[in-house]
């Protein structure tokens, strides 16, 4: 008897010690409703579509991505505006319909962070933020160093007007050509007349207005020895700096500095480190911008696939000759024109 009551009692401590584990593992197991352990997450991921570089006054219509729910609801939606001074200046709700939201570019600013958060109770909330640069077309270009008289052309044939400056014997343009035939900056329609169009060969080719030109090799010698070139049949020794411009973008400035090169903008040529781009079957991919700047000229080589280029370098005193494909390389434009008579 004695034996099986001890028998019993220790299946009952067996029992007794099994159900406090398991109810323990219960415990454990169990989720703390305060904690993120039982938020889900959103189906999708949040995104919308709007240019890296945007202009004052230009609206877009902004449309989130869909996310959902796990049951199948469709989640809130809210926009935040924060200026480059001051952070979450605007906040708008919008959980109706497809959650868009009508933007309008600020002119007092030259940056702006819109965020788009999905969110709903019980989820983790899912963000998108993009910074736009605001750029003033030609205005957000500072420190040419022009002056205030100089000569200028008004191109026909959309109305945008270009400083030129004579050097040696010719008369340059002392900006990039903005004319439409090539693609601006990031595909942006801000930055056309802030970097001008980048183009193809043949693009570049036909773009110059009327009574201007793609200047030839023998055009970019011309320019070289103005700058004080003494050899001109290969690289350029030692003009880049004479060429190139102290200049800013938003206040930023574009060259960086280089022990080499001393910046001089001797003649006002000008030169700013607009990049280049190559065109891909996807596009255009854009490079470079603040470490080059790439000219065509009208000089075709190897039966025409490729071209001669001029080249500059933020860490080269020098300007390089490169052969470009000529479909594939897209370059900028300085249009020329033999100096005109003075009266």
């Amino acid at each position: 008897m004695m034996n099986t009551m001890k028998h019993t009692m220790k299946i009952y401590r067996q029992v007794l010690l099994a159900a406090v584990i398991l109810c323990a593992g219960m415990v454990s197991c169990k989720k703390d409703k305060s904690s993120d352990e039982d938020y889900e997450y959103l189906t999708g991921t949040m995104s919308f579509s709007i240019p890296t570089y945007v202009m004052p006054g230009q609206t877009f219509h902004l449309v989130p991505s869909t996310l959902t729910k796990s049951d199948d609801g469709v989640p809130g939606i809210y926009w935040m505006l924060s200026t480059d001074s001051i952070r979450d200046t605007t906040r708008v709700e919008n959980g109706v319909g497809d959650g868009s939201y009508d933007l309008e570019i600020p002119d007092n600013q030259t940056k702006l962070t819109v965020t788009c958060t999905a969110f709903a109770s019980g989820y983790y909330t899912s963000s998108k933020a993009v910074t736009l640069v605001i750029v003033k077309g030609a205005d957000s270009i500072t420190g040419l160093d022009l002056p205030e008289d100089v000569a200028t052309l008004s191109d026909s044939r959309d109305g945008r007007t270009y400083p030129y400056v004579g050097i040696g014997s010719l008369e340059w343009m002392a900006r990039n050509l903005a004319y439409g035939s090539g693609k601006p900056y990031f595909n942006a329609e801000a930055m056309q007349d802030v970097f001008g169009m980048y183009y193809t060969w043949d693009e570049a080719a036909a773009a110059c207005p009327e009574g201007w030109r793609l200047p030839t090799s023998a055009d970019w010698d011309d320019l070289a020895i103005a700058h004080g070139c003494k050899d001109v049949t290969s690289t350029y020794a030692g003009v880049a700096g004479d060429m190139m411009a102290d200049a800013y973008m938003n206040e930023t400035k574009m060259w960086e500095f280089w022990p080499d090169v001393t910046i001089a903008n001797t003649h006002k040529f000008c030169v700013i480190p607009a990049g280049y781009a190559l065109e891909t079957g996807d596009g255009a991919t854009f490079a470079g911008s603040a470490d080059y700047a790439v000219f065509w000229t009208a000089e075709e080589v190897d039966g025409g696939e490729m071209a001669w280029c001029r080249q500059f370098h933020v860490q080269s005193p020098d300007v390089f000759k490169a052969k470009l494909y000529k479909d594939s390389f897209r370059a900028s434009v300085r249009c020329v024109r033999d100096m005109t008579p003075a009266e």
